[in-house]
């Protein structure tokens, strides 16, 4: 009986344990969703009461993955950026990336973006911003549209036809500006132009009066590339030979990384 007992209650822990980590990752996915936000919306968007989302709100307060302000706001905490780094170190080794990223940087005077494929998305996973009062802001961890993004397309076109169309699907792609491809045909023939140039474009496709140019970070023999490098500018500051030239720029600087990494 007490041995029955003793794995009845194992069993229920494990439940309440699994119930409790859910409830963790829904209440920072709430914060993290909003930015910045007061606890009758996270308890909305993460699904539980206010007493329940509070309970949890206070436990990752006082760890330091959430951060309270402003009496009745809350935000992502310095934890989970800590934490964000640490993984993104353990993948990809900084020293071999930055000094690249820096270079064009003190180029271009325009954000330079480090992101890789993480599932089914694009992450990036570093950034390092224009000292320009007017710029292109990216954070780390932020997600960008595999079609509509310079860092999106410029890795679709490293894959084979089938591999990127399994990712894009068939219907509709969804639109972001007036600029936005949303038909998988016209995204074919963008991505047979990113072939032939060695970098891909973003033409206030994904944000208006930003534009962006992308290429893949070339990666083994039979390998498909899983990183990517871009140079995100603002569109008046960017004239047409500056395009080519950044484009043809970023390429290189890619390569550079591609040959550190392997």
């Amino acid at each position: 009986m007490k041995s029955s007992e003793a794995r009845s209650g194992d069993t229920g822990d494990a439940a309440n344990t699994l119930s409790g980590v859910d409830r963790t990752i829904r209440v920072l996915k709430a914060v993290e969703a909003a930015g910045a936000t007061n606890l009758a919306d996270i308890a909305r968007r993460s699904g539980l009461n206010e007493a329940t989302a509070l309970r949890y709100l206070n436990s990752l307060t006082n760890l330091g993955f959430v951060e309270r302000f402003d009496s009745t706001q809350y935000r992502l905490g310095w934890e989970v950026f800590r934490l964000g780094q640490s993984a993104i170190s353990g993948r990809v080794p900084r020293e071999a990336v930055r000094p690249t990223m820096e270079g064009l940087l003190l180029e271009f005077n325009e954000t330079v973006n480090f992101a890789m494929i993480k599932g089914d998305s694009v992450v990036i996973i570093d950034v390092l911003e224009s000292r320009r009062g007017v710029k292109k802001a990216n954070v780390v961890g932020q997600h960008d549209p595999w079609h509509a993004s310079a860092l999106g397309k410029c890795l679709l076109a490293s894959m084979s036809d089938a591999e990127w169309r399994n990712i894009v699907g068939t219907a509709p792609l969804p639109a972001f500006t007036s600029r936005t491809i949303t038909a998988v045909d016209e995204l074919a023939d963008e991505i047979a132009r990113t072939r032939d140039r060695g970098y891909a474009i973003d033409d206030e496709e994904a944000d208006e009066e930003l534009c962006c140019v992308a290429a893949a970070v070339p990666a083994g023999p039979g390998q498909t590339p899983e990183y990517a490098l871009s140079v995100s500018f603002v569109t008046h500051r960017l004239a047409p030979d500056i395009l080519a030239h950044a484009g043809q720029r970023v390429k290189e600087a890619a390569a550079q990384i591609g040959a550190k990494l392997r």
